[in-house]
């Protein structure tokens, strides 16, 4: 035994020093609560097409700079854009828009340039409305802030490039270039807009410290030039960040009033320092051990496997407070006495609550996986501790005292079994029955994954406003088009454009962004020249040159066609190189993003005919994945009690096994019909939590079972306390801000007390010693 526990020793020192050096070199907190759920695409391309719009979007901020003083505003935002880019943390930063860059757009379009059409004049030719962009054209040279010159008219008599870029998506915002800056005005203030690329992972702890650092300093520093300087922010950063800083508080806090709680409690009952610093010793490994391994094996933690974990001793603890609570009475014995009492209930309560943890990783959830993991090992870690160390460390003088506390305890027992309790006893079933019914026909489901985390109420705000004076919109639906070649795929986007825009005008969406309205596909802009030969030039050309006193014939413009090649990698719109997620020999894949969806099902409609076209909505796939794998959750928990059948059948038998399982049972059917009471929903995390409630519920029932009615007081006095620590420390969750933790903790909670409340069922009536 002595070797043993000096090999612990070595183990958990060896544990101790790859903790140290694994937060040495950083740990990453994941907040991210999209990262609990598995990819289950089974089509690739959708996949990737995920990972690259949530890569998109995730790396971007916006920055809207304002003041009442314009060139303060100018100022402000030239220097935050400055103290950015020097930091390294970003990929760029756009906030000056040179006229060189805008120029070089030009260039790049200008020799394909009667290939190019707005919408609005290619519907015009098609209708043989040429008329309108002539006299259009006229009141553009003869208007009073004309810039057009004798030069542009030659090559492009009627105008048609200008009206192409206006139209262009990129200045379709609330935005209007101001000296080379994207800038707007509300009431008497002056907004300039600053677009971030990040460099980093915007879900690592460390990074997103780093660069909201920077930002708030450099905000800090321009805000001591400018003192009215306002500054809008948006990006998933700010809300990963403050879910990191949010989990990390609430973490903290509840872990500190679950340890004071735990503290005070064995304090009050045990009234003496030596059980409760071996209680804290044995959970203390147990947590040790269960960081070291996440960290080792997933490099990190999330923050809801972090909130989760704080209840570790919860559970842990219990087979710790069976042992010191049999110190107790005259009978106690020696510690190794003692332990013989426990080891088996500790040990049957130990295996099946890990039984119910190795189901959870059955779940392909990696966040499942972890918090199965942290609880799985640190539930260990104590198990070995309170074997190996606690009997050596215990000391050998029972207590004496405490004979009213152990009356206390054994109340519950008497309860189930006095004669005089029996209408009570009844009344109490009854009233949960009913309360039960009542409850179920309550009951909801709520899987959505937006409302299973908590967002800043500040960000929202401001990335509220921010999106309603600028016009850019944030959303995470696209568009998946497939076809066999560059160019089909360009024409699929352009016949899918038009739907869109139908889609638009009814408010379905407010824009969206594709290929095909920048670089049209080959067979348009062969149409667009016939239309501008057949439509424009050959019956309106000569007219009106005459009118401007001009003569000659318009120059060609390149034979070619414009394609993806031509925009180059310092270009304005290089960000369309984005939403080719691929382009082969075989197939063609690019991506049509959707900004502000409000009627999904509107726009998966207008297009479900479309060959190749694919209407994807991430958000809408992973609360459907909640709903099946809270289902699936559900499965698992008849697995886990089938799983712990046939340990508690060899240790009791069939009868008293199924005894055994009745206490954990009506824990985990009346549990979620009480909780959908206090307007609680049943959602995957509620499944989740009942897996939990499966294995507490099993902890408490072989403790009845395994106690001697002579042993009654002190095992039913062991878990009382751990039904108190567990309520402390789970019990906490219920009030943490993000939904899935409070739905989980709320539902542990009264499975928890429930489990307790018919623990003694388990006991057989007929046993007597």
């Amino acid at each position: 035994m002595k070797s043993a526990a000096l090999a612990w020793v070595v183990v958990v020192a060896c544990l101790s020093a790859a903790l140290v050096f694994q937060v040495h070199r950083g740990v990453k907190l994941q907040t991210d609560m999209t990262a609990l759920i598995p990819a289950e695409d089974r089509d690739i391309a959708i996949s990737r097409a995920k990972d690259r719009v949530a890569e998109i979007l995730t790396e971007r901020v916006f920055l809207l700079v304002g003041d009442h003083d314009r060139s303060l505003a100018r100022a402000a935002g030239a220097q935050l854009a400055k103290t950015l880019t020097d930091s390294g943390l970003t990929r760029s930063v756009t906030y000056h828009v040179s006229s060189d860059a805008l120029k070089s757009l030009g260039k790049m379009y200008f020799p394909y340039r009667f290939g190019l059409l707005a919408d609005v004049d290619r519907e015009r030719l098609q209708k043989d409305q040429g008329a309108q962009i002539v006299s259009r054209a006229l009141a553009s040279v003869y208007g009073p802030s004309s810039i057009v010159d004798a030069k542009l008219l030659r090559y492009d008599p009627f105008l048609l490039m200008p009206e192409f870029l206006n139209h262009l998506p990129m200045f379709s915002l609330g935005l209007t270039p101001d000296e080379g800056v994207l800038s707007t005005a509300e009431a008497s203030l002056t907004w300039v807009l600053l677009v971030v690329q990040l460099r980093g992972d915007v879900y690592s702890g460390v990074f997103q410290k780093s660069f909201i650092s920077a930002l708030d300093a450099a905000i800090r520093q321009a805000s001591a030039q400018t003192p009215n300087l306002e500054v809008l922010r948006a990006g998933a950063i700010f809300y990963a960040y403050a879910g990191s800083e949010s989990a990390t508080r609430e973490a903290s806090h509840l872990g500190a009033v679950s340890l004071i709680g735990s503290i005070a409690l064995i304090l009050i009952v045990f009234r003496a320092l030596r059980p409760l610093w071996l209680t804290l010793l044995a959970i203390g490994v147990g947590i040790l051990c269960a960081f070291t391994a996440c960290f080792l094996i997933f490099g990190g933690i999330h923050v809801v496997a972090l909130l989760f974990g704080i209840g570790l001793n919860g559970i842990a603890i219990d087979y710790c407070l069976q042992y010191i609570s049999a110190r107790f009475g005259p009978a106690a014995g020696a510690p190794d006495d003692r332990l013989r009492q426990v080891l088996p209930g500790i040990t049957i309560g130990a295996a099946t609550t890990l039984i119910g943890y190795v189901t959870l990783m059955l779940a392909p959830f990696p966040g499942l996986l972890q918090l199965a993991l942290f609880s799985a090992v640190g539930l260990v870690g104590s198990f070995i501790t309170i074997v190996l160390w606690l009997p050596f460390l215990d000391s050998r003088e029972p207590l004496g005292r405490g004979t009213r506390i152990l009356a206390m305890a054994n109340s519950l027992w008497r309860f189930w079994e006095g004669a005089q309790w029996r209408t009570l006893r009844w009344s109490v079933i009854a009233a949960i029955g009913l309360a039960t019914i009542v409850g179920a026909s309550k009951m909801r489901t709520d899987d959505d994954i937006r409302h299973q985390q908590a967002l800043a109420a500040n960000l929202s705000a401001q990335e509220s406003h921010l999106r309603r004076l600028t016009g850019v919109s944030g959303g995470t639906q696209f568009i998946l088009v497939r076809a066999p070649n560059r160019d089909a795929a360009l024409q699929t986007e352009e016949a899918l454009r038009q739907r869109l825009a139908d889609a638009q005008r009814l408010g379905a969406l407010r824009g969206f962004e594709s290929l095909a309205q920048f670089v049209p596909s080959v067979a348009r802009q062969r149409d667009n020249r016939e239309l501008v030969a057949n439509k424009l030039m050959r019956p309106y050309l000569a007219a009106y040159y005459q009118r401007l006193g001009m003569s000659g014939d318009v120059p060609a413009g390149d034979d070619g066609f414009l394609t993806l090649d031509a925009i180059g990698n310092d270009s304005p719109i290089a960000f369309l190189r984005n939403l080719v997620l691929g382009f082969g020999a075989r197939e063609t894949i690019d991506l049509v993003l959707l900004m502000g969806v409000s009627q999904p099902k509107m726009i998966e409609r207008s297009i479900s005919q479309m060959p190749g076209v694919t209407f994807v909505d991430p958000t809408a796939d992973i609360t459907r994945l909640l709903a099946s794998y809270r289902r699936r959750a559900m499965i698992l928990i008849a697995v886990s009690a089938l799983l712990m059948l046939p340990v508690l059948v060899f240790r009791y038998g069939l009868i008293d096994g199924l005894r055994v399982m009745l206490p954990p049972a009506i824990a985990v059917l009346v549990a979620p019909p009480l909780v959908a009471l206090i307007g609680v929903p049943f959602t995957f995390f509620s499944a989740v939590a009942l897996v939990l409630v499966l294995s507490i519920g099993f902890d408490y029932a072989v403790f009845c079972r395994e106690a001697t009615p002579a042993r009654r007081p002190v095992t039913m006095l062991g878990i009382w306390l751990a039904m108190a620590t567990t309520l402390s420390s789970f019990g906490l969750l219920a009030l943490s801000s993000t939904s899935a933790v409070r739905t989980f903790g709320a539902t542990l909670v009264v499975g928890t007390i429930l489990a307790f409340a018919f623990s003694p069922f388990a006991s057989s009536p007929t046993r007597n010693s």
